[in-house]
């Protein structure tokens, strides 16, 4: 009996899920896209979960082509991955979590020519989570910041697809295979494939699904000045509190923190009444928002 045969008897009473480790191929459609565009997986592992301070130690991508119009994946253009010494001991919990050592980084430099080839090169940047991989990755090279980026964490309603966890492990679990992960190219790789995929509800392609998001026009609010005892009904409308947010009240004062949501454009006006009648009250309104398109979403563009 061959595998597919094994894997037919395994799963056909519904005992058994069957898993395909991922061997990353070098291409996934034959051919060529009739609107070819140059993508950009990346994945990045760091020295801890903070934005503004902690740095890279490995960075893995894959550049691909794609169809601009279908979402068809083609071929594989390009893979990298590479490490860099942060100059400080890593944690016990990322050596733990990543599988890298110190003696591993120790005197190494990203290929930053390489890197920037490419990435300048590209039409869309892609990351599983690209508001962490996105501040990260600009903060550390900061002569790309106007890339457009998509997130396979947010940019696909997982939920609506019946995936509960969005973690990438569990997706692609619950899309048939699994990886190594926890290394930046290995996760690279595993983001790309899942983009291969046809979503299990929707019957659409992932890919597609993901541009058709990434290409949504959006609006982030700031609830500026907002009475502290509105702070519930901001809270559970799914305005978030950023303490770090600084900005000028009406008397000209230099003020700390914001209630903050970025909403769909179709659903801006009725947000913004929404602000208007439950937070102010009929008083002057003081909220600032930011138009929001590929080009800033994910970065700290979006927050300015």
């Amino acid at each position: 009996m061959n595998n597919q045969g094994m894997i037919q008897s395994l799963e056909k009473d519904g005992l058994y899920k069957v898993l395909e480790k991922l061997q990353a191929p070098d291409a996934y459609q034959q051919g060529s896209p009739q609107t070819v565009r140059l993508g950009v997986v990346l994945d990045t592992e760091t020295t801890g979960l903070d934005t503004t301070k902690d740095k890279i130690i490995e960075l893995g991508f894959v550049v691909f082509e794609y169809d601009a119009g279908t979402g068809n994946i083609y071929s594989i253009v390009h893979r990298f991955a590479g490490f860099e010494d942060p100059k400080e001991p890593l944690s016990d919990i990322v050596k733990q979590v990543t599988g890298i050592t110190d003696d591993m980084l120790t005197d190494k430099v990203l290929d930053e020519a390489t890197i920037l080839q490419w990435v300048n090169k590209a039409d869309l940047i892609i990351a599983h989570n690209a508001g962490f991989d996105r501040p990260m990755f600009e903060r550390r090279f900061p002569q790309v910041t106007d890339k457009n980026w998509a997130c396979t964490f947010n940019d696909i309603d997982w939920q609506h697809e019946n995936i509960a966890s969005l973690k990438l492990d569990y997706i692609a679990y619950k899309l048939g295979y699994f990886f190594e992960g926890h290394r930046a190219v290995n996760d690279a790789e595993a983001t790309l494939h899942l983009l291969s995929k046809t979503l299990p509800e929707s019957g659409k392609l992932a890919m597609a699904e993901l541009l058709n998001h990434a290409r949504e026009e959006s609006r982030r609010y700031f609830a500026v000045g907002a009475p502290f005892d509105k702070k519930d009904a901001l809270k559970e409308r799914g305005y978030r509190w950023l303490a770090d947010y600084v900005y000028t009240d009406n008397h000209g004062k230099s003020k700390k923190g914001v209630w903050s949501k970025a909403v769909k454009q179709e659903e801006i006006s009725s947000e913004e009444t929404w602000l208007k009648d439950s937070i102010y009250s009929g008083q002057k309104t003081s909220f600032t928002y930011n138009d929001i398109t590929a080009n800033n979403r994910y970065s700290m563009q979006e927050f300015k």
